[in-house]
């Protein structure tokens, strides 16, 4: 008789996979690794990894503790821990996490929170951005101004470096 190793959590498996011929629509709650070849729509939930290999794509809002895309991901991402977006990834819409890795190549058009600290903020599902509102977006009364120079995000190790000199002149 074959035995199944368990982890501490009294799962067992490998996993659930989404076969890149395979298109699912609806809202899904996995418990273990999910690794995404196809094509899914609505919410999804996982306590564990979530991988969208290059085949894959998912729209709607998705939340893992890591959250690794080859693929196109669009809609609200919640990573408790991080975030990978490997070249040729395409992430858009709003992104919440405490790490975050983009290789060249890769392209993310997001609303980005890295929360190093305290707790994240609550996930919220939402629907799929449309792209082509974001590209309006850009041009709207937000633009910055180009003769002014850019500023580091509030929070980030370089704004803290940045403050922590401007104390010491």
């Amino acid at each position: 008789m074959a035995r199944t190793e368990t982890d501490s959590k009294g799962r067992s498996g490998q996993g659930s996979y989404i076969a890149a011929d395979c298109a699912l629509e609806g809202t899904f709650t996995f418990s273990g690794p999910l690794t995404i070849a196809g094509h899914m729509k609505g919410p999804v939930k996982s306590d564990a990894m979530v991988l969208i290999e290059a085949t894959g794509e998912l729209e709607g809002s998705l939340e893992a503790p890591v959250i690794i895309v080859h693929g196109k991901l669009s809609g609200t991402i919640t990573a408790h821990e991080s975030v990978e977006i490997w070249t040729d990834a395409k992430v858009t819409g709003k992104v919440t996490t405490r790490s975050i890795r983009v290789d060249a190549g890769s392209l993310l058009t997001a609303d980005l929170v890295v929360a190093t600290e305290g707790n994240l903020p609550a996930h919220e599902s939402a629907e799929v951005p449309d792209p082509t509102q974001a590209a309006d977006s850009l041009t709207g009364e937000q633009e910055r101004d180009p003769s002014q120079p850019a500023r580091p995000l509030p929070g980030s190790n370089l704004a803290r470096k940045l403050a922590a000199m401007n104390e010491n002149q």
